[in-house]
């Protein structure tokens, strides 16, 4: 378990980076591919908490934040040789649609990649759960679908690996 607590400056740095990413987006006409609905209030807040999540991890694991912008086809966290992808939700506690926290993994997800579950509790305060290769999530006791949408790799919090693996 380690949480990061992002100063407030921290935060409004990443925050205009999600609004930049949400701004180009649009530019581009971008959808969602996996069938989210998103709102015009969630889907600007969901590029906010991703940027200012992959600012907490760069804290955590002392690493510098590039705050990109339109860098799709590379990892979200260059680490050593390790290509970190960041995934984020809301605590479980302070989400009225989830009982429990698992990272999830889609049947899509590079092999290599690790992939990192960062879960926010407040605007400036993030927990870094754990990771776990693609590979490794792909577990067909993890398969199943959520609210109708494509089936997912829920992958229970207590088998993730220690973030601090990645400093070593």
């Amino acid at each position: 378990l380690m949480i990061v607590e992002l100063e407030w400056y921290e935060w409004q740095a990443a925050a205009e980076v999600g609004i930049r990413r949400k701004s180009e987006s649009i530019r581009h006409g971008h959808k969602d591919k996996y069938g989210v609905n998103f709102t015009p209030i969630t889907d600007p807040g969901w590029q906010v908490i991703s940027a200012c999540s992959e600012a907490a991890v760069c804290k955590g694991l002392n690493i510098y934040y590039d705050s990109s912008v339109n860098t799709f086809e590379r990892a979200d966290v260059l680490l050593k040789n390790h290509k970190i992808e960041i995934k984020s939700q809301l605590h479980h506690l302070i989400d009225d649609k989830k009982h429990q926290n698992y990272l999830v993994a889609r049947p899509n997800y590079d092999s290599d990649t690790k992939y990192l579950l960062v879960l926010v509790h407040s605007l400036t305060r993030y927990e870094l759960c754990g990771f776990m290769t693609g590979y490794e999530c792909k577990q067909d006791k993890w398969l199943g679908a959520v609210y109708g949408r494509p089936a997912i790799f829920r992958v229970p919090l207590d088998v993730l690996h220690d973030v601090r693996i990645l400093m070593t």
